[in-house]
């Protein structure tokens, strides 16, 4: 089975200008500011749906360790039901 990545660039929003690709080159060549992430072959899903959930943390401290947990998360779905990549 093929291993894909998917390209994230630098400040993009909404999903815009990610793309998936089996070459590694291509994630070099795209953007010097691209993320560069292993795509999952069969993620997560939700009666056939992508989805993420988010929290979000303040870390204050390492030493001491001082962690803030907001109380109120994020959890986001996509609104087409998820194919699997050609």
């Amino acid at each position: 089975q093929d291993s894909w990545l998917i390209i994230k660039p630098d400040g993009g929003c909404q999903g815009r200008g990610i793309f998936l690709t089996s070459e590694a080159s291509a994630a070099c060549s795209h953007s010097p500011a691209a993320v560069a992430q292993e795509y999952m072959a069969r993620p997560f899903l939700i009666d056939g749906f992508k989805f993420d959930i988010r929290i979000y943390v303040l870390v204050m401290s390492c030493d001491p360790l001082r962690i803030y947990l907001y109380d109120q998360g994020l959890a986001r779905f996509c609104t087409r039901p998820y194919t699997a990549p050609d």
